[in-house]
């Protein structure tokens, strides 16, 4: 299942990224099954496997994928709160997925870094400022033809990592511990087949973030629109006032989508509107598009273009048959943690600023399993992995971030412990 062993001289967590990268998990936006791919269960497979090494309970890989298992409390920690340990096993389909081969730089000092399957993409810092911040850390990243899969490989093995940890100091105060990690999340159906109470938690972190110290308790509000055009083709020398050209009149809508609202021209609270892809030829055409904003009136302003553009266009068009399909992906997830228990944030901040770390609320520009279980109850805001540039074959991660995220859920749990 893999190519490369890992070095020997890494740590665990990081010996665990290395095995699990290697594994390609690509989920499938066009595929109608839970997991959409076939090849997350090679990958669920193996991690059932290394729970049932560790001696966790309650082992359980289901028929969608996802893979349960149960750490129980330390003695004296019975009546604390049940928290679960949430990542996502699979990757993005946006870049290749596979065959990964991890590429270790050792003692990283702000040099640039060709990769090697692929001389034009390299780690820079010109590119990724911070990479600066990492000097001195032993970067990993794959060869630069595929992703490496940090997102969200990393939260993967940071978990594994830190449950074999707990096992191994058995002393060591812990509440009960429910794991799972999930299928899909990178096509927004991370969840739809988890059932709360098979999760049986009274509140989760998602390990699925980016920089050391970062705690995600925002994200966008989501949603998807795909625009579909049936169109005519005639002979183009007698198509005159016949013809009617679907990829033409797809082009003109997506022409109108506003250009200072995209991903590429929008930062920090910004929403956008983004066209992840688009196909056609003169009888059919085809657009995805998603649409995100941190605001509940931002979100329906944007589905509010789409559903006038589309409007327009049927009115210009009238031979052509468009059709316009809206879905909501997932919710802001902040006033959902804040009204269930707003100690998952403030435990997460002061546990980081335990170690040292500089702590932070990050609204994330992104979305993670965390929004939607937080829509449905359970609040669940999200823990750095130390990961950076994902969905792109620029990705990296560092031998030192994957440690220090480790220890961070590890003394994260002990806090928990303490509560009643």
């Amino acid at each position: 299942m893999t190519d490369s062993a890992p070095p020997n001289e890494l740590p665990d967590v990081a010996q665990r990224f290395w095995r699990y990268v290697q594994i390609d998990t690509q989920s499938d936006p066009s595929s109608d099954t839970t997991p959409s791919t076939a090849r997350q269960f090679d990958l669920a497979r193996l991690l059932e496997s290394e729970l049932r090494d560790l001696g966790l309970e309650d082992v359980e890989l289901d028929a969608n994928g996802y893979v349960y298992a149960t750490l129980p409390a330390s003695v004296g920690a019975e009546s604390a709160p049940t928290v679960a340990l949430l990542a996502h096993m699979d990757t993005s389909p946006d870049e290749p997925g596979g065959p990964v081969r991890p590429q270790l730089h050792l003692d990283y000092q702000g040099n640039r870094i060709e990769l090697p399957g692929d001389s034009s993409v390299a780690l820079d810092p010109e590119r990724s400022p911070e990479l600066l911040d990492h000097l001195g850390h032993d970067l990993i990243s794959s060869d630069g033809t595929t992703l490496l899969g940090s997102d969200d490989k990393a939260g993967v093995a940071i978990i594994m990592a830190a449950v074999r940890q707990l096992v191994h100091e058995s002393s060591r105060p812990r509440p009960r511990v429910r794991v799972c990690f999930t299928v899909d999340e990178e096509i927004a159906r991370g969840v739809d087949a988890l059932e709360l109470d098979q999760l049986g938690a009274d509140l989760g972190y998602t390990v699925d973030g980016g920089s050391i110290g970062h705690i995600d308790v925002a994200t966008f509000h989501a949603a998807a629109a795909t625009i579909e055009v049936r169109g005519l083709m005639v002979h183009p020398g007698t198509a005159k006032g016949v013809m009617v050209n679907a990829g033409t009149i797809l082009a003109e809508m997506i022409d109108e989508l506003p250009a200072d609202e995209t991903p590429e021209t929008t930062q920090g609270l910004e929403g956008y509107i983004c066209c992840l892809e688009i196909e056609g030829t003169v009888q059919s055409a085809r657009a995805g598009l998603i649409l995100r904003d941190f605001e509940d009136a931002g979100i329906e302003r944007r589905k509010q273009i789409v559903q006038e553009i589309v409007a327009r266009a049927r009115q210009k068009h009238p031979a052509a048959t468009i059709e316009l399909t809206l879905v909501d992906q997932y919710r802001n997830m902040r006033s959902y943690i804040e009204e269930s228990d707003p100690r998952t944030i403030e435990l997460a901040l002061e546990t980081a600023r335990a170690l040292g770390l500089e702590a932070s609320e990050q609204s994330i520009r992104g979305g993670t399993d965390g929004a939607r279980l937080s829509e449905r109850g359970l609040p669940t805001p999200n823990l750095f992995t130390g990961g950076h540039d994902y969905h792109s074959r620029f990705e990296w991660n560092t031998v030192q971030n994957l440690v220090t995220s480790t220890d961070f859920v590890v003394a994260l749990l002990g806090r928990w412990a303490d509560v009643t």
